[in-house]
């Protein structure tokens, strides 16, 4: 477990009200002007109204959806922590995941939702090295399905080609698999060398003295502690009851399914009779797009990928509802809903074991 002093300094780095309100008004800036313009220039008028004159059917199911995508989005990564042997409530996961959906929504690059996670993980009494292996081993399941099937989609749907940045699209692609495959295969077999790095790094920080004898033997006992934990975590899930690891790959699969559902159930309640297949390949290739965005939450890059890819497959008119119901369904309520975990946890002291 880290220090009182450690978890006070990452609370103010990554949870105060100052810099939480700015990236959330950043993202509701960028997001407000890119629906703005989009409903502007492709759109034809303000059509939101629309989803009133959907089926009951296709409305409960979307009401559904949304209630078991939430529940989906926990259940993975409980899985993954039971393979772990943590333990930890579900009701305690339940709410992680609208932390994690609100911070990594507000926070360049989605940086700060595993953080966050981490840090609420262990304020429940999960190790650090645990929930750090637990958290990425749950963002590694859901990355992996979807950037291995991105190749497979872009061969097989050749006109996507059209709509993708030219020739260029399989360097971009191969670098990028080829980076992350790397990265994941350090991780797990070779972290001595990632320790080796590190310590030839700080070393020659001391050297140049900018940091002192104390402080680089501080750092380096505690990457090192920690990044063996975090390794045996990591080989020890490969490695566990078969049962949760199942789980854990299960619910990770039907996670990512309900979420591009949401397009799926929108484009069917405006009456169009499109293939769920043609639609996932389109949310996969989006969502592609959306790791490599800089802004917080992809905001601006989302809506105008999105935009972009299913403009082919439906009418103008239609085409800004579609987008804006897609977005308020998948992030907008859970954003909603995790700024009043957040303030209860964080503002409210609200987290057990703080007093």
């Amino acid at each position: 477990m880290i220090k009182q002093e450690d978890n006070n300094s990452f609370i103010d780095k990554y949870f105060n009200l100052k810099s939480s309100l700015l990236y959330f008004g950043i993202f509701v800036l960028i997001s407000a002007v890119s629906m703005y313009y989009l409903n502007k220039f492709f759109a034809e008028g303000n059509n939101l109204d629309i989803i009133f004159s959907f089926s009951k059917n296709i409305l409960v199911s979307l009401l559904l959806l949304v209630f078991l995508y939430f529940i989906l989005d926990a259940l993975r990564l409980y899985f993954v922590l039971k393979t772990l042997k943590a333990d930890i409530s579900f009701w305690n996961i339940y709410q992680l995941v609208f932390i994690n959906i609100f911070i990594s929504n507000i926070t360049p690059l989605a940086t700060g939702g595993g953080f966050a996670q981490v840090y609420f993980l262990q304020k429940k009494g999960v190790e650090l090295g645990k929930s750090s292996a637990a958290v990425l081993i749950r963002t590694l399941l859901s990355a992996t399905m979807l950037f291995l099937s991105v190749p497979f989609i872009v061969l097989t749907h050749q006109s996507m080609l059209n709509l993708l940045p030219g020739n260029y699209v399989f360097i971009y692609l191969g670098i990028f698999l080829a980076l992350y495959l790397l990265i994941f295969y350090l991780i797990i077999f070779r972290v001595r060398l990632i320790m080796k790095m590190a310590y030839k790094f700080f070393y020659f920080l001391k050297n140049k003295h900018l940091l002192t004898k104390k402080r680089f033997r501080k750092i380096i006992r505690y990457i090192f502690k920690h990044l063996e934990l975090f390794s045996n975590d990591l080989v020890f899930f490969i490695q566990g009851k078969k049962i949760f690891v199942f789980l854990s790959f299960f619910f990770t699969t039907v996670f990512l399914l309900a979420e591009f559902s949401f397009s799926y159930l929108i484009i069917k309640g405006l009456g169009y009779q499109i293939a769920f297949s043609k639609i996932l390949a389109l949310q996969i290739l989006v969502v592609f797009i959306m790791y490599f965005a800089p802004t917080p939450g992809a905001a601006g890059i989302a809506e105008g990928g999105y935009s972009l890819l299913f403009a082919g497959l439906i009418a103008k008119k239609d085409l800004f509802p579609l987008l804006f119901y897609w977005r308020f369904l998948s992030k907008y309520i859970g954003i909603f809903i995790g700024i009043f975990v957040f303030f209860y946890l964080i503002i409210k002291g609200g987290v057990e074991g703080e007093k």
